[in-house]
């Protein structure tokens, strides 16, 4: 069952309707029908071409604090695909690709260089514990990092 959205602009106001652009609920009397979709007072002033990549200040705090969440529970799930004798490269790629897709979503879907910047960097902080110390050791296995940082980018450059 969905769970129940309330209008930004009319905390009160129940809706099933949000933002084309941001993702933000609106309720019937803030939504304006665009060409591209419904869409929030705020997004549709601007033309189309003004919001592609780029993200509000709130959008933009949101993205590095699921960042942040992505670093913290990422440690433990890098430990856990370290554990997988078999499926390494497989799991690396889901677990870049799930680490995308919530900063992506967090930061209110709206692509760009920043979300996947912030996505980058917190799963190769989640797997520098595995991968700093075998490669300063010589054996750099850097190869499980690599299908999560490709699938980090198809996650959120493809869900523009």
């Amino acid at each position: 069952m969905a769970e129940t959205m309330y209008c930004y602009r009319h905390p009160k106001r129940e809706t099933r309707v949000s933002c084309a652009t941001c993702g933000r609920p609106i309720c019937t009397e803030c939504m304006v029908q665009t060409d591209v979709g419904i869409k929030c007072p705020d997004d549709a002033r601007l033309p189309r071409t003004a919001r592609a990549g780029a993200m509000k200040t709130n959008q933009i705090a949101k993205s590095f604090l699921a960042g942040l969440a992505v670093a913290v529970i990422g440690f433990f799930v890098v430990a856990a695909i370290f554990q997988v004798p078999a499926g390494r490269f497989i799991l690396s790629g889901l677990a870049g690709y799930l680490a995308g897709m919530f900063v992506h979503r967090a930061g209110g879907r709206n692509g760009g260089p920043l979300p996947m910047t912030i996505s980058g960097v917190e799963v190769a902080i989640a797997f520098a514990p595995y991968i700093v110390p075998p490669a300063l050791a010589g054996n750099f296995p850097v190869f499980l990092l690599i299908p999560a940082l490709i699938a980090i980018g198809f996650a959120v450059y493809n869900s523009r």
